[in-house]
This record gives structure tokens, C-alpha cells and sequence, in this order.
């Protein structure tokens, strides 16, 4: 079985805005708003850019974020994404 890709209309479909060191998001199909704090913002950016399975965008994130690579990143990865997929800003395929 291959893993679940992750994927995102971000871009087109949320308004962002910096706000004390975190991201206001307005996602407009569900008039939602959303407080996210990073990891989160930049792995919607990345799975914007192209859709991703959890080891892809942990090797991704870490790189754009300068962390190592590790079972840890990757646990907080996963987490993040089921936290994003439940608010409705991430799809799985």
C-alpha cells in the first residue's frame, strides 16, 4: 500500500496574514479562520507548490527550515498534517 498524498488549494483559496509572530488564516470556501503557527504555514506553502506524501514534505520543511531530518520531524509532520486535514485546509488523496 502506498502512503496518502497530501494536497492543498491554499493559494486559491485562503487569505494569510503575518500577526504576532503567527498566521491569521481566512479560508474563504468555509469563511473559517484559523491562527497557525510553524510548522503549519510553511507546509501548506510547500504542498501548494506540489503535492506530497509525509516523508517528502518532512525532507522539504526541514530543508527550507534548516532542521535535521529525523523520526521526530517527522512525528510533528504527521501531526500537523492531521491537524490541517481536519481543518480543512489540507486534502488527502
Amino acid at each position: 500500500m502506498s502512503a496518502p498524498t497530501f494536497r492543498t488549494q491554499f493559494l486559491q483559496h485562503c487569505r494569510t496574514h503575518p500577526i504576532d509572530g503567527m498566521t491569521l488564516v481566512f479560508h474563504r470556501p468555509s469563511g473559517t479562520t484559523h491562527f497557525l503557527d510553524s510548522p503549519a504555514p510553511e507546509m501548506l506553502d510547500l504542498l501548494a507548490a506540489a503535492p506530497m506524501d509525509a516523508a517528502r514534505l518532512t525532507s522539504a520543511l526541514c530543508a527550507r527550515l534548516g532542521l535535521d531530518e529525523d523520526s521526530e520531524a517527522r512525528t510533528v509532520v504527521e501531526a500537523r498534517l492531521a491537524q490541517l486535514v481536519d481543518a480543512g485546509l489540507v486534502q488527502v488523496d
